[in-house]
């Protein structure tokens, strides 16, 4: 039917049609369609849209066209005149008569008109009541004159290219008298309410995903083209349905598609949404703390020292929290090596951030703590020391010695790092948790093969000597507390605690790869538990990836621009420090 046909329509008929529409929607007992919380004006749009009236003619006209078929000898269908409520009247009419519409070739000649009139008013000679010129749908010829009786026609619908439905004949034997079916117009698919479904992308990822729509009764659905943004950075394969690429932009996007079921050719549109979500990295904010604020700290710190056969570098970098709410980094280092004595020492802290002035106790506690232990192994202690390793091997109470020396040792260097913070406290009149700090300190000596190093770990955050690969011994166990990111502080009730012996580690490795400090800004992120800070494929993983920033001339400057990696959910300041 040519889709100008219902502007012909007298108005009074296209009541009717409207009126058959509406029976779909709701406007009578039993209706069709549920269309509970759609907007009225839009049914009411819907309905009186030309197309919609086409459809419910060549519905009304299919109906009819199967009645006379099935039924010759009764009496035609007929319209009854209805209001818009559907509410039926007693007076009715007659359904004007519906020749059947030509499948294809030239417009119809008189003589076939008038044979097909005559056998339509011989059909309908029961009912003698003429139809008016108003209720007579004007149709257009399809350029096809009308079949004979008696012969053989039906109509199949055939794929058309452009995602139409069409017909052509096929046999089908009449009987005397029968009226040949209407063909159907050619007509597209059908509205689906059919989903189409793609995961979460996210900016700079690698995305593969396949694009899914489920239809009607779990009919196949297949996609022919999806249009993308410009710029988005993805794109569609029809043969494999994968959507690939790597996301540019972020956001809310409605992809319209054209699809089609499986068994068919005929195409339809819809669209998909996608949400792409942003790189956590874009969303970070990095602000400048304000100007006055006491106990000023750089944001990156680096030292690199170079001893006799070994190297000790040290990073530190303000963490993108402290960036994003413009406050200062809290942790501190400090590394020195001594080639008169043979030591070296190796010191990060991590100050609280809860705590206010907590970057100046990390500061207090290094500065205090650093000098005092190289001191002292430049001194008598240190000599003692060194003459009891001469010993190591061959006489075990040598090692006891060791121990018991570094016990008090750390003791007196942290109780030294206490009361320093604690007169700072005093003379600014601040609390002194506000202060609060760790504190991770490694005396190293190597010979040979051979590393000694005697550590004291007060705190989260790491302490291992590394090596050879596969190998890792930690020296302590870091301090945790019942919620995330709690820990244990520098402070006097810590140093009194009765367990404070096993802060307090010694040791003599051999073949050692690295000793390496480090706090829970790198440790967390990269060993997350307990366990995996004992694991030692873990630790191959970390010296795998920083062996090449060691082998480069500014090591120091590699190591600082590598603590900005990023790892959802690990933002915090970051600091290693390390002897290779």
């Amino acid at each position: 039917m040519n889709s100008s046909q219902p502007k012909k329509l007298a108005p009074e008929l296209r009541d009717k049609f409207e009126n058959l529409v509406w029976g779909f929607f709701g406007k009578n007992e039993h209706p069709f369609f549920d269309l509970t919380g759609s907007p009225a004006g839009l049914i009411d749009d819907f309905v009186s849209s030309d197309e919609v009236i086409s459809a419910a003619v060549v519905f009304a006209k299919s109906l009819d066209a199967l009645w006379r078929k099935r039924y010759p000898m009764a009496k035609p269908l007929r319209l009854l005149k209805e209001s818009r409520e559907l509410v039926p009247k007693v007076e009715t009419m007659v359904f004007p008569a519906l020749a059947p519409e030509p499948l294809g070739g030239t417009v119809p000649s008189q003589s076939h008109k008038s044979q097909q009139n005559k056998a339509t008013t011989n059909a309908t000679a029961v009912d003698s009541k003429p139809a008016k010129k108003e209720d007579v749908m004007d149709t257009e010829p399809l350029n096809a004159p009308p079949p004979s009786p008696g012969v053989p026609v039906t109509c199949e619908p055939v794929a058309g290219a452009d995602g139409t439905l069409a017909v052509q004949p096929a046999p089908q034997t009449l009987n005397p008298g029968q009226i040949p079916r209407v063909p159907v117009a050619p007509a597209k698919i059908p509205d689906q309410q059919i989903d189409f479904h793609l995961p979460n992308c996210k900016v700079g990822i690698g995305y593969s995903a396949k694009i899914e729509g489920v239809g009607v009764a779990g009919a196949s659905v297949l996609i022919a083209d999806i249009k993308f943004p410009d710029g988005l950075g993805l794109s569609f394969d029809p043969e494999t349905q994968m959507v690939t690429g790597e996301p540019k932009l972020d956001g809310e996007f409605d992809l319209p598609l054209q699809w089609r079921f499986s068994d068919s050719t005929a195409k339809a549109v819809g669209k998909c949404r996608l949400t792409s979500n942003p790189d956590p990295k874009s969303l970070w904010k990095v602000l400048e703390p304000e100007a006055g604020l006491p106990y000023p700290k750089t944001h990156l710190d680096q030292k690199l020292l170079i001893g006799n056969g070994f190297k000790i570098a040290a990073a530190s970098r303000r963490g993108r929290s402290h960036e994003h709410g413009g406050t200062f980094r809290d942790d501190d280092f400090f590394i020195s090596d001594d080639p008169s004595s043979g030591w070296s020492v190796i010191i990060v802290a991590d100050g609280a951030g809860s705590a206010k002035s907590s970057r100046e106790g990390s500061r207090i506690a290094v500065s205090t703590a650093g000098p005092h232990i190289v001191s002292s192994l430049a001194s008598d202690f240190g000599s003692k020391i060194s003459a009891l390793l001469g010993n190591w091997d061959t006489d075990s109470t040598s090692q006891q010695a060791i121990g018991n020396e570094f016990h008090y040792f750390f003791h007196k260097t942290a109780s030294l790092a206490v009361q320093a913070i604690e007169r700072e406290a005093e003379s600014s009149g601040v609390a002194v948790k506000e202060f609060s700090t760790t504190l991770l300190a490694a005396a190293i000596k190597r010979d040979g093969n051979n590393t000694f190093l005697a550590t004291f770990w007060m705190g989260d955050g790491a302490i291992a000597a590394y090596g050879p690969r596969g190998t890792v011994k930690l020296m302590g166990t870091p301090d945790g507390g019942e919620f995330a990111g709690q820990t244990r502080f520098l402070d006097k009730a810590a140093l009194s605690d009765q367990a404070y012996g096993k802060r307090v580690k010694i040791g003599r490795l051999q073949n050692v790869s690295s000793v390496i400090l480090m706090t829970d800004g790198v440790s967390d992120p990269y060993f997350e538990t307990d366990n995996g800070l004992a694991d030692p494929t873990k630790w191959d993983a970390v010296w795998d990836e920083i062996t090449p920033l060691l082998a480069d001339s500014a090591p120091e400057q590699r190591l600082v621009d590598w603590l900005h990696f990023f790892k959802q959910g690990h933002h915090d300041d970051r600091t290693i420090a390390l002897l290779w």
